[in-house]
C-alpha cells in the first residue's frame, strides 16, 4: 500500500529514490507484479482460498490517485515491467473539497489517469468524496459508490472493479454494496482477509529497505512460556493461542502432574529447566529456543480471544515498532485492590467480578536478543532508543485466584529479602518486600520497608500510597491523613482521595468524607468502591435519596456485588419501605453476602413486623 511518490515530507510519500531502490530490490529478487484480476482469478482456483503459487508475485497499490504516480512512479515501474492498481477519489480529481490534511500533494488529472490505464495499470474507486463509510447512511453510501463508478467511466471508459475503503471503515450495510466488487482493500497490515477485504503491507517514508525486505514474507512468532503443575489451566492456554503462533516453547520447571504431557499434544518443543530461584532465569531459557521472527510471553493461567488474532498478526507486520507493551486483564473479585475496577464486558471475566490492570513488555522482535531481568516480578527493560508501542490487544489473566498465590507469595518474599541483601540501595527492592509483607498482615513490617524505600526514591504514587494504606491498617488514622495529604500535594490521584475520604469516615467527619468520595468519582467515574462508601456517607446523613441514586449507580457497575444490595436495603429500611428491604436483602443472600446468618435473622424481624402490621 502506497499513496504518492515524491519529495514531499510526509509520512504517506515515499521518496523516488526509496521508491527506485524498492522495485529493484523485486525485480532483482524475481519478484513480478500482478493485478488483482489476475490474484482473483488464481485465488477462485483454490479450494482453501488461499492462492498458492511458484513464482514470486506481488500486488502494488496506492491511494488516492496523487501525482506523484504518474510524474515518478510510472517511469520507474516500466523500467522492470511493473504495474499497479490505483484508487481515485474522483471529487478530488476534479480538485474540489480536498481537505487541508489531503493536501500535502497533488492529485493525477484524469488524461493521466487514462495514461496510466493505457500503460495497464487498474483503476479502482476510493469513493466518491474519500467519506468514512461506517458512518454514512443507506442513501448517503449508495451515492458516494455510484458517483465514483459513473464519473470514473464517464472520464476514462472504465468500469470499476477494485475498490478501497477510506480509512479502512465499513459496516455491515458497506459490505453488502461492496461485494459486487472483484476485490475490496482496507488498511489492516499483513497478509490477512477478514470479510473479504485484503489486508495490505503498508509502505511509507519511513520504510527503509531492510524493512521493506521484511514485507515481503509473513513474520512468525515464538510462544514462549514457563510452567509448573498447571494442567488444570495449560490446555485452556495453548487452545487460546496455538493458530495464532508458530512455535510453541515450554520450559517446565518440574512439574509433577500431568502438564508437560498436555503440553505434549500441542509441541514437541519441551525443555526441562532446574529451578533456581530465578524467574527470569527460566524466561530466558525459554527464549533461548525460540526460531521465529517474534517472540511472545504468555503464561499457563492466561488466554488471548481468538477473535484478537488478526491484531497479534498485523502488528507482528509493523517492522519500524521493535517491541509491544500489552494490558493484562488480571481478574478478581477483590475491590479492595488498586485500580480495580468491574466487569461491564465480561466476555472473558468468567465468573469474576472484576479485574486490574498491568502492562508489561510481551512481544519483541527476537533479534534484539532482549533479556529478562529480575528473580521476581521479571521483566522485560524498555530502552530509550527501543521503538516500544502498544499492542491493542488484552491478555486475560485468572491465576490472582488460583491455588498457588499463596505458595508463590512465600517465595516472592524469599527473594525480596535476597535482593535487599544484595543490593541494600534499591527502593524497589524495599517496596517489593513492603507489598509481600502487607499481604500476610505484617503490616508494622511493611510500613517500614515503604519508609525504606521512599526515603531512597520518593517520585513514584504506589509507594506513598502504599504506606497511606498500611497507617490506617494500624488505626494510625493521623499519621494516614498526613500521608494522603503529601500525596494529593503532588498527583492528581483518585486513590489520595478515596483513602482520605475513608480516614474521615472513620472520623464521622462525614462533610470531608463525602467531599473526598465525590472527587474520587469525579476523577475516576467507574470507581466502584468510592461510590459504595458515598452512599455510607449518605446513609449516615440521612440523604436517603442521595444514597439510593449513588448504588444505582454502583449496581450499574457491579451487579455481583452482595455489599451493594445490603447497603441499599439498609436505606430502604431509614425509608420505611419494607418491601424493597426484603428485596434488596434476598438478592444479597443469591449473592453470597458474607453474613448470612445476620441477615436472614434480619429478614424474618421484617417479615414478622410485617404480618403484625397488615
Amino acid at each position: 500500500m502506497y499513496h504518492d511518490v515524491s519529495e514531499v515530507d510526509n509520512p504517506w510519500c515515499v521518496s523516488p529514490e526509496e521508491f527506485e531502490k524498492q522495485m529493484k530490490f523485486l525485480n532483482e529478487n524475481g519478484y513480478k507484479t500482478i493485478s488483482l484480476d489476475e490474484y482473483s482469478e488464481k485465488k477462485g482456483k483454490c479450494e482453501d482460498e488461499k492462492v498458492i503459487v511458484d513464482e514470486k508475485l506481488v500486488v502494488i497499490t496506492f491511494d488516492d490517485g496523487r501525482l506523484g504516480v504518474f510524474e515518478h512512479a510510472l517511469p520507474i515501474m516500466q523500467k522492470f515491467g511493473f504495474f499497479a492498481t490505483v484508487y481515485v477519489v474522483p471529487e478530488w480529481v476534479n480538485g474540489k473539497n480536498i481537505p487541508n490534511n489531503e493536501k500535502y500533494s497533488s492529485f493525477m488529472n484524469w488524461n493521466q489517469l487514462k495514461g496510466l490505464d493505457k500503460k495497464g495499470f487498474t483503476i479502482g474507486s476510493h469513493t466518491f468524496s474519500h467519506k468514512n463509510l461506517a458512518k454514512l447512511d443507506e442513501i448517503r453510501l449508495k451515492s458516494e459508490f455510484g458517483l465514483a463508478e459513473k464519473t470514473i467511466y464517464s472520464k476514462i471508459g472504465v468500469n470499476v472493479k477494485h475498490f478501497c475503503y477510506p480509512y479502512g471503515a465499513f459496516s455491515d450495510k458497506t459490505m453488502e454494496i461492496t461485494n459486487k466488487y472483484v476485490t475490496s482493500v482496507g488498511v489492516k497490515r499483513g497478509f490477512g482477509e477478514e470479510k473479504s477485504v485484503l489486508a495490505r503491507q503498508w509502505v511509507m517514508n519511513s520504510t527503509n529497505l531492510n524493512i521493506f525486505s521484511k514485507l515481503l514474507t509473513k513474520p512468525t512468532i515464538s510462544l514462549c512460556m514457563i510452567v509448573k503443575n498447571e494442567e488444570q489451566n495449560i490446555e485452556k492456554c495453548l487452545n487460546s493461542v496455538k493458530e495464532a503462533v508458530d512455535e510453541i516453547i515450554i520450559v517446565d520447571t518440574g512439574s509433577t502432574d500431568g502438564t508437560k504431557e498436555i503440553a505434549s499434544k500441542f509441541t514437541d518443543k519441551i525443555y526441562d529447566f532446574e529451578w533456581c530461584d530465578d524467574f527470569s532465569a527460566a524466561r530466558n531459557e525459554s527464549i533461548k529456543h525460540a526460531t521465529c521472527d517474534w517472540v511472545f510471553i504468555l503464561d499457563a493461567d492466561e488466554i488471548i480471544g481468538k477473535e484478537e488474532h488478526g491484531k497479534l498478526l498485523e502488528c507482528a507486520n509493523v517492522w519500524e515498532n521493535q517491541a509491544y507493551n500489552v494490558l493484562t486483564r488480571n481478574y478478581s473479585d477483590n475491590s479492595s485492590i488498586r485500580h480495580w475496577q468491574p466487569s461491564l464486558n465480561g466476555a472473558y471475566a468468567e465468573n469474576f467480578q472484576g479485574w486490574f490492570p498491568s502492562m508489561k513488555i510481551r512481544l519483541w522482535q527476537q533479534a534484539l536478543n532482549l533479556q529478562f531481568e529480575g528473580k521476581m516480578h521479571e521483566l522485560i527493560s524498555s530502552s530509550s532508543k527501543m521503538n516500544l508501542s502498544t499492542l491493542p490487544l488484552s491478555v486475560h489473566h485468572y491465576g490472582s485466584v488460583s491455588s498457588f498465590v499463596g505458595k508463590k507469595s512465600e517465595l516472592y518474599l524469599k527473594l525480596a529479602e535476597q535482593k535487599i541483601k544484595a543490593d541494600p540501595q534499591n527502593a524497589k527492592a524495599y517496596f517489593e518486600l513492603g507489598i509481600r509483607l502487607k499481604e500476610k498482615g505484617k503490616f508494622a513490617q511493611a510500613e517500614m520497608m515503604y519508609r525504606k524505600s521512599l526515603e531512597l526514591d520518593s517520585s513514584q504514587l504506589t509507594p506513598l500510597l502504599d504506606l497511606a494504606v498500611v497507617l490506617q491498617k494500624q488505626d494510625k488514622n493521623a499519621e494516614a491523613k498526613q500521608q494522603y495529604g503529601v500525596i494529593l500535594e503532588k498527583f492528581e490521584s483518585s486513590d489520595g482521595h478515596f483513602g482520605l475520604g475513608n480516614c474521615y469516615l472513620q472520623e464521622n467527619d462525614f462533610e470531608l468524607a463525602e467531599k473526598h468520595f465525590s472527587e474520587a468519582i469525579k476523577l475516576n467515574p467507574i470507581f466502584f468502591n468510592a461510590y459504595v462508601n458515598l452512599a455510607v456517607v449518605y446513609e449516615k446523613q440521612n440523604k436517603l435519596n442521595d444514597g439510593v441514586e449513588v448504588l444505582g449507580k454502583a449496581i450499574k457497575l457491579n451487579q455481583r456485588n452482595p455489599i451493594i444490595f445490603h447497603n441499599l436495603g439498609v436505606i430502604y429500611e431509614k425509608m420505611g419501605q419494607p418491601e424493597m428491604v426484603l428485596k434488596c436483602y434476598n438478592q444479597a443472600l443469591q449473592l453470597n453476602y458474607p453474613q448470612k446468618e445476620r441477615l436472614v435473622k434480619r429478614i424474618e424481624g421484617i417479615k414478622d413486623f410485617m404480618d403484625k402490621n397488615g
